[in-house]
């Protein structure tokens, strides 16, 4: 069966061309331009303070050195970091207990510093490269979800050999062999990790200017990546942690000082075009120092704009007296801060939907649609789009066909 979908001019309202002016188009900000259309990314904003309120005080003693966070499966995961054995914890939200803790035999935990998912894997960056800034074994650890039995017949459970899946990679901009620095003084140090339906994107913890780069890594299965900068963020903080909201082009950016009393941030960032995370909105939000918030690294959501942070132990003598923080977990929302901006997609080549040369910033929508954002189909002239996949709408999303456009779907089109 093929079907033609080709929507008429009558059918729709008809378009109306306005000129783009580009400005701040965020109300919340100081520089708001009512008259803007465009976001370019120039809004500022007052301070603003938060401190998320602690949820668990302290976490399980297993778990001195949690460095990451992921919410996949209706449950919280967490890792320890360097020297701490290739384990991934399921948590209990609500209480100081460990569900589950798997096993990876055939890992080793270098320095694990981030954990995140995309929904059907569980992604371990041990990358963490702090010491000496010369690694040549960057690696991501890959696991699928499925493969993972339930906790309260496997409360300890080793995962076959094989199962963990392993993405090596090296920085396009460093040379190789990376030559060895001083402590805490390289550009190509990384604590933070986003998966989304497409590759893997890196947020590097640079020592030397407290920026951060984005990398993206051009696919999520098993192999060999050369991680290539997107851009540049001058953030003021070293980044540890990175978080996105389902569904909406909105991520968070967790990370402190090195310096004074270790105050913390969040760098929230919204709005942005494509892949290209740094375009948008960017806005700054001061967490307490590290008296209160110990050595912050974990960050995710669970639901919307709510989520988690977690901190490792942190314990500093400043003459007689010796400070200590335990690890502990967090709750956050930025949802006061932070509108809804969808993610949207908008199919302007030729051919397959599949492929994502296809797409607006080469950003192709995933196989399951979230609720609040749109597929525009708008081929290019005398083109059309192919439907080659599986696509499922959630309800709440969007699909559109501009006028005198055609959607071809060779296969069947299921309606529920």
């Amino acid at each position: 069966m093929r079907l033609t979908l080709t929507i008429a001019g009558f059918l729709l309202l008809p378009l109306v061309s306005t000129s783009q002016v580009p400005g701040c188009t965020d109300p919340q900000a100081t520089n708001f331009q009512p008259s803007a259309t465009v976001n370019n990314g120039s809004c500022l904003y007052n301070a603003t303070a938060y401190t998320p309120p602690v949820r668990v005080n302290p976490l399980s003693d297993s778990l001195p050195e949690t460095s990451g966070l992921a919410y996949a499966g209706g449950y919280l995961w967490t890792i320890n970091d360097r020297g701490s054995g290739p384990v991934i914890y399921r948590m209990d939200t609500s209480s100081n207990s460990i569900l589950q803790r798997v096993i990876i035999p055939d890992a080793y935990n270098n320095d694990w510093e981030e954990i995140t998912t995309d929904g059907d894997y569980l992604y371990i960056g041990d990358f963490g490269n702090n010491l000496s800034g010369n690694r040549t074994d960057l690696r991501i650890y890959r696991i699928p979800l499925d493969s993972i039995p339930d906790f309260t017949t496997h409360p300890v459970y080793i995962l076959p050999t094989g199962i963990a899946g392993i993405l090596s990679f090296t920085y396009s901009d460093q040379p190789q062999p990376p030559a060895p620095v001083t402590s805490n003084s390289t550009a190509f140090d990384c604590e933070a990790m986003i998966a989304d339906h497409r590759r893997i994107h890196l947020f590097t913890k640079n020592w030397t200017n407290n920026s951060t780069t984005h990398y993206t890594l051009s696919g999520k299965t098993p192999g060999q990546y050369t991680a290539r900068p997107e851009n540049t963020l001058a953030t003021g903080f070293l980044v540890t942690g990175a978080a996105k909201v389902e569904g909406q082009n909105c991520i968070a950016l967790l990370g402190y000082q090195n310096s004074g009393t270790g105050r913390h941030f969040l760098y929230l960032l919204s709005d942005y075009k494509g892949d290209s995370f740094f375009t948008g909105h960017k806005r700054l939000i001061d967490l307490p120092d590290a008296s209160v918030m110990g050595q912050a690294e974990g960050i995710c959501f669970r639901s919307g704009k709510y989520g988690y942070i977690s901190n490792e132990r942190f314990t500093r003598s400043i003459g007689p007296l010796t400070l200590t923080v335990p690890q502990q977990l967090r709750s956050f929302s930025i949802q006061p801060w932070i509108p809804d901006y969808f993610s949207s997609y908008r199919f302007n080549g030729n051919g397959a939907w599949s492929l994502p040369d296809n797409w607006l910033y080469g950003l192709n929508p995933p196989g399951s649609l979230p609720t609040g954002n749109r597929v525009t189909v708008d081929p290019a002239a005398n083109g059309q789009c192919v439907l080659d996949q599986a696509i499922r709408f959630s309800a709440g999303s969007w699909l559109d066909i501009q006028p005198q456009k055609t959607l071809l779907i060779p296969g069947n089109l299921v309606i529920q």
